[in-house]
């Protein structure tokens, strides 16, 4: 089976949950992670207060944990890769023996032991990935190719920026899963799974992967027309970063530097504004008493009202009702006489 069904073998697997649960014992961390066969043990002396968020997706995994005790955590994850970032809130934490600063990653692939000792009031979370995944992902978002191996467990310094981007698609991930757990299963939930992974991966590979320094004005623009002809056809249904690069055949940096070039925005930007203007040419020609601005904004792709609103507003001054009362239905005195 080649790497590609694996993958989608694999993630076809994961079944779509999130689980929030308080803990007063360390041995709740044990029976939600059963399957590592996991040794939890608090460490320090007083009761034990504790959570834990639990969001399993379409392509990933991702936990927090939080204690008031000092924990020491022993086990094996067979399947997955396991991504921490290290903050003020965990930096204290010995990891297999190693003490980390704010900004560092450690990346853990299962051949792997956890073996981490936390200090009292510890906040810890992860992002957790299939390794055939990481590699397809790795791989289209490099443009095709990637050399890049780590060892079983390792503690990397990414660029500062590509870290701080990871840390805030993890924390969004997590915050809108927990928040809203239906969208787990569907098209918002890949797309920020997508995207959270697409940070992961520009941290793990920046500064090792890296465009030519000079990158023909011409292969630029052909590039963006092509990535123009893939929105089009796609204007009616998200679209995320790694699903753009992989038909193209070209790495995230250098699809992103060629639209910062051509239009002052990201790739995923232009798409939400394009489409965003078609959902406005759409309420403008507006006609009949039974079209609503939610029936045409999932035409175009956008799910969630609330959010599509508040863009709407920010791009256009004003709200999408009031585009259509305005500007699609006829007024009520319109065919009036006049005289």
């Amino acid at each position: 089976m080649d790497q590609s069904a694996h993958s989608q073998t694999t993630l076809s697997r994961l079944p779509n949950r999130v689980l929030s649960r308080q803990l007063d014992d360390a041995s709740g961390f044990a029976e939600i992670f059963a399957r590592w066969n996991g040794q939890f043990h608090q460490m320090s002396r007083g009761k034990f207060e504790g959570s834990i968020d639990v969001v399993t997706g379409q392509r990933v995994r991702l936990f927090q944990a939080k204690t008031n005790q000092a924990i020491l955590t022993r086990g094996m994850d067979s399947q997955f890769a396991t991504f921490i970032p290290i903050t003020p809130r965990n930096a204290a934490t010995r990891w297999s023996g190693c003490n980390l600063n704010p900004g560092d990653l450690i990346a853990k692939f299962p051949e792997a032991e956890y073996n981490n000792q936390t200090i009292p009031d510890t906040s810890i979370r992860a992002l957790l990935v299939p390794v055939c995944t990481l590699q397809e992902m790795t791989c289209i978002l490099a443009g095709g190719s990637s050399e890049t191996n780590f060892p079983s467990w390792s503690a990397l310094r990414p660029e500062p920026k590509a870290m701080e981007r990871f840390e805030r698609g993890l924390a969004e991930l997590l915050t809108t899963s927990l928040r809203s757990p239906k969208i787990v299963g569907g098209a918002e939930g890949k797309s920020l799974e997508m995207e959270c992974l697409r940070r992961l991966i520009d941290a793990l590979l920046h500064p090792s992967v890296t465009e030519p320094a000079r990158m023909r004005e011409k292969n630029r623009r052909l590039l963006v027309r092509r990535a123009l002809d893939v929105m089009h056809d796609r204007l009616n249904e998200p679209l995320t970063a790694i699903e753009l690069c992989a038909e193209l055949g070209a790495s995230d940096r250098s699809l992103r530097r060629a639209f910062r070039e051509a239009f002052g925005l990201g790739p995923l930007a232009y798409f939400r504004v394009i489409r965003l203007h078609q959902v406005r040419v759409t309420l403008k020609g507006a006609r009949g008493s039974d079209v609503s601005v939610a029936e045409i904004a999932r035409r175009w792709g956008f799910h969630r009202l609330g959010s599509f609103s508040n863009e709407y507003r920010r791009q256009f001054g004003e709200l999408p009702s009031r585009t259509l009362k305005v500007r699609g239905r006829p007024s009520v005195n319109q065919g009036a006489s006049v005289l």
